[in-house]
Formats: C-alpha cells, structure tokens, sequence
C-alpha cells in the first residue's frame, strides 16, 4: 500500500486585468484631489473598517476641507486577497488597494541607552520584526550615525537580526568617564560599521546632514561629519527616504532627547510629513542622570502624535506594547481632500482630521504638506502573486464559522465581518507560506527519525531539504538520508553540492530517485513520502486553499504568540495524497497561525483511509529561529493506527522527528560556481 502526494499545476488566468482593477482610481475627482494618509483605532486598539467621505471632518488651516474620495489601502500579508474581496463594496468614491511589502525603519538611540542596558530595545526590535511579513522591507539604524552610513531597507531577517546584534549603549551616567573600549568604538564606527544593512537597493535610506542645517566647512584633509544627536540623524533619514514611494513607518527606541534640543521636534515631523512617514516612538528607562541635561521623553511624544504615530514605555511587557502597533501598520485611508491653490505652496498648513465615531481615534499628521514631486501614490498589486484567490475572489476557501439559524441584518452583518477576517487570516497564511518557501529553500536542516514498530526499530539520519526543480511550478520537501542505525550509506556533502547546483533534467531525475529511494527506507505497515514536516503547508497555498473548508477553533500561545488555530477538511477532488496513485485520500487537521505575520507555528495532518479506517497523523512543532528570522520545525510525531474488534485504535507505527543544525547554502558566483555552507 503506498501514499503518494500528487503535485497539482495551476494556471493563473485574469491576473494583468484584476491587477488593473485594484488599481483603478473611483473617478476622476482622485486625480485632482489632495491625499492624505489616516487609520482609525477603536478602543480595543483595532482598526476601524466600513468608513466613507462622509464618516471624516477635516480642517485645513482651520477651515473646513470636503473629503472627496476615501481609499482603503490593505498592507502587509494578505493585502493582494483582502483588497481583492472589498471590491463588491467598491463606489464613486471608496475603492481598495493593497500594499504587499510595507517599509518600516527602526531607529535605535545608542546615545540615550547605557552600555549593558540595550538588551530591552533589541529584543522589543526583534519582537516587531517577527510579527511583519518576510515580504515586508526592514531597515535598523543606529545614532549616532557612522560617517558614510548607509542603511538600506531588506527582506533578508539574517542581516535585521545581525544589525541588532551590533547595538551597544553609550549614554554615560553622571560622573562617570566612558571607557576606553567605547571612546575607541566610536572613533572606529565609520570605518567598516557593522550595522551596514544590505538587500534591496531601490529601497536606500542614506544618512545625510538635514538639509536645513549649513554643515561646517571641514579643513583640509578631513571629511564632513555624520550628524549627531536623535532628532538631527532622524530627520537625515526622512530626508533621504523622500524618493521612495508609498507609506513608510519610522519606529524609534530610545530614552528620551536631551531637553536643549527638543525643540527640534517641529523640524523633525515636518520632515515626515514631507517623506509620507508616520513615526512611532518608544521610550525607554532612562539612560543617563545627569542634572544639567535630563532625557526628555515628552518631546517623543509629540513627535509622534504631530505625525501620526504613538508613544508608549517600554515596561516589563515590551513586546506587548509594540504589539498594538501591529493593527496601525496593516490597513490605513487615503482621504482624497478638495484641492486649494494654497496647498502647494510648498509651506506647511495646520490639518485636523476627525471621525463621528466616538469611540474611535483617527491617528493622522498635524500638518498637511504638498510636495510639487509628489504624485498621489496608489500601491499597484503584483501581478505575479496574486493567484487564484486573488484573480477571481468567488474562488476564495470556504470558511465555516457557524452562522447559526439567525437571519437578522445584524447577524448577516456580524457573520460578514467574521468571515472576511478569517479570509485575511488565510490570505495572510498563504503570503507567509509562499515566502517561507522561497527562504526555506536556501536552507538544510539535519533529521533525526526514529520509528518504531511491534517488531521493529529503525533511526534515520538525515538531511532536509526544500527544492523548487526547473520546470516545475511546485516545492517539493524531502529527506536526503545519509545514515541507517548508525551505518552511513553514503556521502552527504558532495550529493547536496550537486542537489543545490545543478538544474538540469538529470538532476530533476535525481530528486525524484532519491524522495523514492529515502521513502523505502521507512519502516511500517505503509509506505509513504508524505512523511516531512513541511507537507502540511502545500494546503495553504494559495492555489490550494479553495480546495478546503476551513474554520477557526479558539486560540494557543505559542512562544508568546497568541496563534489562531484553524481546522481544515480537504473537499476538493482529486486530492492531494492519494493512495497507490488511484484512490483519494481527503486530508483533515488543523494549523496555528499568527494573526499578524500569517506565520504558520504549528500543524497537524491526519489522513483516514477508506478500506479500513486506518489513520496516519503527522503532528510538527515549531520554534522561532533567531538567527534565521523564521519559525522552523523542531519536532514532527507520526503514529499509523488501526480500529481492532473494538473501537480502539491500535498503533502499528509510533516514530518521532527531531530537527537541528539548520545551515543556509549560499551560491557565488566567482571564478568557478561554489557553494557555501553556512554553519
């Protein structure tokens, strides 16, 4: 009896022209108009939906301005699909769009932290960093700023979380001298800074001297220096993020400003005003105590406020207070206000904006500020993500909350509600799973399975690989086994050289073989290759998940997630594992994921067969990875189970699955191709 896993191809139809309709504008009137970026939080800090032109008041210079349009603009995982299913309630003035990646820049105030307390900031750092998407672009930028800086926005977790690492305190109680080690830092910083941050090259933000201020004159045979102090590095950076389009999101970490110079504070906003930036600014226990000059975290506080952002201390439960920000950073309005000759002036104009909601707060700038270079900027979606789901939203996964019998307008209403946020819950899960392939891929990780039997024991150790094979539109994840109950049986390094180099159809055959030959080495009363830890995930593809009736089940902390558990029943036909490659086999079990990122932090998989109701279910853990920035597996359980006489089961398989020694190939290219294996 075999248990094969069929892979499913997909043809993407429609997609150029849905792409087209996400980004339509409702109109003409937002071509003319004057665009203004606001979200709106109820009490229980999340975001309000359902508003109009008619839900907001706005001032501009004290006088009343006419909201013309609203756009709801979606961002982060999810986006594509969510904007997708909004447009039935699409009118002449409110459409959807969506924002796959969003910029975010953390701002670390070395100056303020003293040496040995930076361990609060990075960990608060890391604990938003987790709860983005892998398609959002992150940036870690240290004050001071290192002469010749430059930090640019990246994908790449490893290089967020290498960037933290490097954070030192050097704020300097008083009375105190610094030491030797940290003067010697500092002199030292601008010559290979470690807190260099690469990726995305179209997403720079370099570090350079406000515009407003006139650098001195440097004398001969010195350089200009980096600007120095908070509010001068911060308002250098929303400088220089000007040039990149769309929304972006400063969050700042520090103790406070030194009070000399927080009337800097109006400079600063208007600068991300200016560069389409809201700011939220986090404060720290304060880092030096010096009488002459105190920390001042009010002027954060205003910074913040004046350009649409929050401010909270950090307490005891930092991750939690950055957490609220979560529900600001996914969904904004675009309010598109009545054009006036007055607003390109170029100058700023005092802007109020409020909404009839009163339980609700509208988190917007303190001042409207045109740029003559600035077009209104409507996120286009990418076309090449967007799939079946996002293609055609009727093709969406059946979601099962429990209605009930009750048909009132509010119940309809509330049922509505609950069924859009779990279709944003998948949405989100698949964005996640279509990134954490691409980044699994570059990965290898060692497998320890033991499987036992009445009769029988065997341990296998291998390695674990995720591979996308040319010409093939689908992942496959497997077992590379390089020893049997102790014996290796052959050599593991050269064969995954060859496995992660060499594209060609000899090389596909192989992958094939292998999967094939690693399967036959499982012991049990079934053989299978359905048995890898990753498989589960092939159901929350986005291509896949019409295929399944899914329904939330409560909630599960994990690793101080709070993780949303999802069930699913597979209804579609043909399935995807199917028994001898004739007979289906409908998949059931049930996923854990975060509700912010979409990551997926545990699953479980359970199959019934239908002769005999025997039972196969293949349960993983997972663990966040700081250094990689991913949730990996660390445990995988697989029984195979039978109904006897009576109607208990009896296990004829128990094996257990332990993973570690993850490692991250890197392909260079040189002289000749190598492969690094990264330890």
């Amino acid at each position: 009896m075999r248990v094969r896993s069929v892979n499913l191809r997909r043809r993407l139809g429609a997609l150029l022209a849905f792409a087209a309709l996400l980004t339509a504008r409702p109109g003409a009137a937002p071509q003319a108009a004057t665009p203004v970026d606001v979200a709106v939080i109820d009490r229980d800090g999340k975001f309000v939906d359902g508003l109009g032109p008619d839900s907001f008041t706005v001032t501009v210079d004290g006088k009343p301005r006419r909201v013309l349009w609203v756009r709801h603009v979606s961002r982060g995982p999810g986006s594509v699909v969510e904007a997708a299913r909004r447009q039935t309630g699409r009118t002449d003035t409110l459409s959807f769009a969506a924002e796959p990646a969003r910029s975010l820049l953390v701002v670390i105030d070395e100056l303020s932290i003293q040496r040995g307390a930076e361990r609060a900031a990075t960990q608060a750092a890391a604990t938003l960093v987790d709860r983005l998407g892998l398609d959002d672009r992150v940036g870690v930028l240290r004050v001071p700023i290192p002469r010749d800086t430059q930090t640019t926005l990246t994908t790449e977790r490893p290089d967020v979380r290498a960037a933290l690492r490097q954070v030192v305190g050097q704020a300097v109680p008083a009375g105190a001298r610094p030491s030797a080690e940290a003067t010697a830092g500092r002199q030292t910083a601008g010559v290979e800074d470690p807190a260099r941050v690469t990726g995305d090259p179209e997403r720079a933000v370099v570090a350079e001297r406000p515009p407003t201020e006139a650098p001195p004159v440097p004398k001969a045979g010195e350089e200009a220096a980096a600007p120095s102090g908070l509010l001068p590095s911060l308002q250098s950076a929303l400088t220089a993020m000007r040039s990149t389009p769309g929304r972006k999101v400063v969050v700042i970490l520090s103790a406070g400003v030194p009070a000399s110079s927080a009337s800097g504070v109006e400079s600063v906003a208007l600068a991300a005003a200016s560069s389409q930036a809201v700011v939220h600014a986090f404060g720290l226990p304060a880092g030096r105590d010096d009488p002459d000059d105190l920390l001042d975290t009010i002027a954060l506080d205003r910074l913040a406020r004046a350009t649409g952002g929050t401010f909270a201390m950090l307490g005891r439960n930092a991750d939690k207070a950055l957490e609220r920000i979560v529900p600001e950073l996914s969904a904004s309005y675009v309010l598109g206000l009545e054009p006036s000759a007055a607003d390109a002036d170029g100058r700023r104009h005092a802007l109020r904006v409020e909404t009839y909601r009163s339980s609700a707060a509208v988190r917007s700038p303190a001042w409207l500020v045109v740029r003559p270079d600035a077009a209104d900027y409507v996120p286009p979606p990418e076309a090449a993500r967007l799939g079946p789901l996002g293609a055609d939203p009727s093709r969406a996964a059946v979601v099962d909350i429990g209605r009930g019998a009750d048909t009132t307008e509010s119940a309809r209403s509330e049922s509505a509600a609950r069924d859009l946020q779990v279709q944003r819950l998948l949405a989100r899960a698949a964005d996640y799973v279509a990134g954490y392939q691409r980044e699994y891929s570059m990965l290898v990780a060692e497998e320890r399975y033991v499987q036992r039997t009445r009769t029988e024991q065997q341990t296998l150790r291998s390695d674990l690989l995720l591979v996308r094979p040319a010409g093939i539109d689908a992942w496959v994840s497997f077992r590379d086994v390089f020893e049997v109950n102790g014996r290796p049986v052959r050599d593991r390094e050269d064969r995954l050289k060859r496995l992660f180099l060499d594209g060609s159809p000899e090389a596909l055959k192989q992958l094939a073989e292998i999967k094939t030959e690693s399967s036959r080495l499982n012991i049990g009363p079934v053989e299978r290759n359905i048995n890898v830890p990753l498989f589960a995930l092939k159901f929350l593809e986005a291509a896949n998940l019409a295929r399944c009736r899914f329904a939330p089940a409560g909630t599960k902390d994990v690793a101080g997630v709070s993780a949303t558990r999802m069930t699913f029943q597979e209804t579609a036909k043909p399935t995807l594992v199917r028994l001898d490659m004739a007979q289906d086999i409908a998949a059931t079990g049930w996923f854990l994921v975060d509700p912010a990122s979409g990551a997926v932090v545990g699953t479980m998989l359970q199959l019934v067969f239908p002769s005999n109701n025997a039972v196969i279910e293949l349960e993983v853990r997972y663990e966040r990875d700081a250094n990689l920035g991913l949730w990996v597996p660390v445990e995988m359980a697989e029984t195979y189970s039978v109904r006897g006489t009576t109607m208990e089961r009896r296990a004829l398989l128990d094996a257990r699955a332990e993973y570690s020694r993850f490692r991250r190939f890197q392909v260079t290219s040189e002289t000749e191709t190598k492969v690094k294996i990264v330890k």
